[in-house]
């Protein structure tokens, strides 16, 4: 592991950003070619549900919604106790622990998680209530909840799985302290995020394509991009030592993370059609899986430790 994740002989990123650039271009020439705007407007998001009261969807979401709201501006933004961090110095390439505040907060991934988890309750909110109040609901409101549902579904299942299976053990194992990975708002991004996700997947039955996997392909990408330019401009550390662009196998690591995004989309997608095929099977599958990979209690670890070398 130590190798995989150590820098080589010549600096890797120039390839990481060519590699980038690619992944844009390709990303572009897919959603063009496969005709993803019209998949959007013909299905998409689901803004009732064929066995739930379209007033308690409405509910849901909006609940789901001012859970994630509060949770980003009264427990992250505005919390004068800040939140603890094991950062990944460019500079010095070291891991040194910080307390960052504010704004800082959300430089995660699970806080773009919990971002794109908000809005997307949002936009899946108002329009169960243009539903219900038999308001016009905008095509292009339309689409962009679509969207942001399929990112979503692909960046939670992906981060409540790498907290449980990885950050966790791997702290276990080096004896780190976990306690803050357990907070309120933690939970909230790694845990009730993908409950809540799921559960509007298994009352609404969104009618998604597998193609909209390539939507958690460019969040990824623009993750990547976003933690480049903090480290390089901004605070310079890396939250993740993973993603630096220098490391020997950074090109590979760089679209391996990205793709994963998609490919737990994937997961999600094949759990709908299941759904579509048979309902009661699908949904204790999706929820089978879900509750698999949420995690409340450190002491549950018990699946996988990974080597440290």
């Amino acid at each position: 592991m130590a190798d995989i994740f150590g820098y080589g002989e010549k600096d890797r990123t120039n390839v990481v950003y060519l590699l980038i650039f690619l992944v844009s271009i390709f990303s572009i020439f897919f959603f063009v070619q496969n005709d993803l705007k019209g998949l959007l407007i013909s299905g998409g998001v689901n803004s009732s549900s064929t066995w739930v009261p379209l007033i308690l969807i409405a509910i849901f979401r909006t609940l789901c919604a001012a859970l994630a709201f509060h949770t980003l501006i009264w427990w992250m933004l505005l919390d004068k106790k800040g939140g603890f961090m094991n950062a990944y110095f460019r500079k010095e390439k070291e891991v040194l622990s910080i307390h960052i505040y504010h704004l800082e907060r959300f430089v995660t991934f699970s806080s773009w998680n919990l971002i794109i988890f908000c809005l997307t309750f949002i936009t899946s909110a108002t329009l169960s209530w243009f539903e219900f109040f038999e308001l016009y609901s905008p095509e292009l409101f339309h689409i962009i909840s679509s969207v942001l549902l399929s990112t979503s579904l692909g960046m939670a299942t992906v981060t409540a799985t790498v907290i449980t299976y990885v950050i966790v053990p791997l702290a276990i194992k080096k004896g780190s302290e976990i306690d803050h990975l357990f907070e309120p708002h933690q939970m909230v991004m790694h845990n009730w995020a993908v409950i809540f996700l799921i559960a509007d997947v298994i009352f609404t039955v969104p009618l998604l394509s597998w193609k909209f996997a390539i939507f958690g392909l460019v969040i990824g990408i623009l993750y990547v991009v976003f933690a480049y330019i903090f480290a390089i401009w901004g605070k310079g550390y890396y939250v993740y030592s993973f993603i630096d662009p220098r490391l020997k196998y950074a090109p590979f690591i760089m679209l391996i993370l990205a793709l994963m995004i998609g490919l737990f989309y994937i997961f999600v997608w094949v759990g709908i059609k299941i759904i579509e095929w048979n309902n009661l099977i699908g949904s204790m599958i999706l929820i089978g899986w879900i509750y698999s990979i949420v995690l409340f209690k450190p002491k549950s670890i018990v699946l996988f430790k990974p080597k440290i070398t």
